[in-house]
């Protein structure tokens, strides 16, 4: 670790500490070396492996959790990635990297790197009216000008109270079918300042792309982002999984005897697919890691990253799993993605919960390290496990500086990225 590493560290934190009311201080992510086709692993890397291997089995075992599949990427390699436990608590059948584990909520980040993408490319802007491409849209924002933009539906600013119609979005209504009720919304904040997490109005987004690109959501997101990733494994409908005919089912807990019992695949959120309705394994996430890293640029641009990476809107009053994390002291929304600011880190992070599944990505743009982790259940550890990585980090960190030690020869192999220019 050079002094001047260190040197930008203590900038950061001193530089975050005197910002106050103000968003926090981004350092832009930028595109990323290539990494190399193989490589030694380095000292530091090796005793995280040890630590935070150690410190995730142990906790999954106490957690009680049937399964997970989780994937780390340090520096564009993927240097670590495991599965552990079963499909189904019923088959006991084992997790391979190729078993589909719905997403959830971590579905809105495609949707905002989406958008960010075709913002680049032409196809809309983001203060453009909703009502430009949804007529049938009357809502208006609480604003000067009273008009809800394409931004306010992404960085979750519309000005409706909390989850608004998120029951009708259970009910498996259609987005057409819900905005006659989102037109009936009060909208009682501030439109484009106030948070309040949606899934409803964020589903918006779906009929602002179709009649941008001409295309359904689905054959956007797949043609824009999915293939040119190389991440073919990832559906986006229930047959999408089933037919994968390699799946974990969710699992719900249970009082006697303790533990958690598996629950069937249910077409929740698949029809608000922005929402809620990506499915994946860990071969494509392990690619989608690395690709919001900055390690795919000629998919993901640094421009696109960052414009759906920014922390626009302030959400730290918002009660969540993250608050109770060690170090953690604010968060803001950006578009489909959370910035969590813990410790000097400003995390960029989304985690997800459907049908008895638990997604948790992030990663640290100074530090060029993230995880992706899928769990088939919604056992207590996988709100902790992202708190626990990079604690993980920073005391292996600390441990190869201090107390160096000693050198262990292994070849890692990064899984290649898909890309057609070089980052």
């Amino acid at each position: 670790m050079t002094i001047d590493y260190l040197l930008n560290r203590l900038i950061l934190v001193l530089t975050l500490g005197l910002i106050s009311g103000a968003k926090p201080f981004v350092e832009p992510i930028t595109e990323k070396d290539k990494p190399v086709n193989t490589r030694k692993i380095s000292d530091l890397e090796r005793h995280f492996h040890q630590t935070l291997a150690t410190t995730v089995a142990q906790n999954i075992a106490e957690s009680a959790c049937p399964g997970v599949a989780m994937a780390v990427c340090k520096d564009g390699v993927i240097i670590m990635d495991t599965v552990i436990g079963v499909k189904s608590s019923s088959t006991l059948m084992p997790i391979d990297k190729e078993t589909a584990f719905r997403l959830g909520s971590v579905s809105k980040g495609f949707a905002g790197l989406l958008a960010s993408k075709l913002i680049e490319l032409g196809y809309f802007h983001p203060d453009d009216p909703v009502s430009q491409y949804i007529p049938k849209l009357t809502l208006k924002a609480k604003s000067k000008d009273g008009i809800l933009k394409v931004r306010h539906l992404l960085s979750q600013s519309v000005g409706v109270t909390e989850h608004a119609y998120s029951n009708l979005v259970d009910r498996d209504l259609s987005i057409d079918n819900l905005i006659p009720y989102i037109n009936k919304l009060y909208v009682r904040d501030s439109t484009g300042i106030a948070y309040a997490y949606q899934n409803a109005t964020y589903g918006l987004i779906e009929k602002v792309i179709e009649k941008a690109t001409g295309m359904t959501y689905k054959e956007a997101l797949r043609t824009f982002v999915l293939d040119p990733l190389g991440m073919q494994h990832t559906t986006m409908s229930m047959e999408g999984i089933i037919e994968s005919h390699n799946y974990c089912n969710g699992h719900k807990a249970r009082r006697k005897p303790a533990g958690f019992a598996p629950i069937d695949i249910s077409t929740h959120y698949y029809n608000v697919v922005s929402a809620g309705g990506v499915n994946s394994n860990l071969e494509d996430m392990e690619k989608w890691l690395q690709a919001v890293m900055g390690y795919a640029p000629d998919v993901l641009s640094e421009q696109v990253r960052n414009r759906a990476f920014y922390p626009y809107i302030w959400s730290g009053s918002a009660s969540k799993y993250f608050n109770r994390w060690p170090e953690y002291s604010d968060s803001y929304y950006a578009w489909g993605w959370r910035r969590l600011q813990v410790g000097n880190r400003m995390l960029v992070h989304h985690g997800g919960l459907v049908n008895g599944f638990r997604t948790e990505i992030a990663f640290d743009p100074v530090e060029n390290i993230g995880i992706v982790c899928l769990f088939n259940s919604t056992c207590d550890y996988s709100n902790q496990i992202i708190s626990d990585f990079f604690m993980s980090w920073q005391q292996s960190m600390y441990d190869y500086t201090i107390q160096k030690v000693p050198p262990l020869n292994v070849i890692m192999k990064p899984i290649p990225i898909v890309s057609n220019v070089a980052p």
